[in-house]
């Protein structure tokens, strides 16, 4: 029985390793999901607020580092948009708001489904973490009386 045990206590240790291998992959495509998320969402934001201001208005533009430059509102009828693998296509103010939102909400899905997975996997972790403590306190009283 003890044999058994100790089989069935090095199975659970494996496939608890390999579920907390998947939730650091999960963790970490859910801060790339956030971030994109976060991004996409100034971006609407940024885009809304401009549609209300007049070309030539003074801006300020953020050229990284925390240090920004003076510039001047062009016309925004013509935005110019990421669309993927270093690809920016121009669009109408219209249809780059419509596109920025449906990006943001395939991105929102994708979110709800990795915190999911991650809900599913931690009840799953802790369900064999306390199989397995209680098989190693059967193994130990086992090893304890046959002393």
């Amino acid at each position: 029985m003890s044999q058994e045990q100790e089989k069935q206590l090095r199975r659970l240790v494996t496939e608890i390793r390999m579920m907390e291998g998947t939730v650091q992959i999960l963790e970490q495509r859910l801060q790339l999901l956030n971030a994109s998320i976060a991004e996409l969402r100034l971006a609407q934001a940024s885009l809304g607020d401009l549609k209300s201001s007049e070309p030539g208005n003074s801006l300020l533009v953020p050229v990284g580092g925390g240090v920004f430059m003076d510039a001047k509102l062009g016309d925004i009828s013509k935005i110019v948009v990421g669309v993927g693998a270093g690809v920016s296509v121009e669009m109408g103010y219209d249809k780059a708001m419509g596109d920025i939102g449906e990006r943001l909400q395939e991105m929102e899905k994708a979110q709800a489904s990795v915190q999911d997975q991650l809900g599913q996997i931690y009840a799953q972790l802790e369900t064999h973490q306390g199989v397995a403590e209680r098989l190693s306190t059967e193994i130990q009283n086992a090893t304890q009386g046959a002393v």
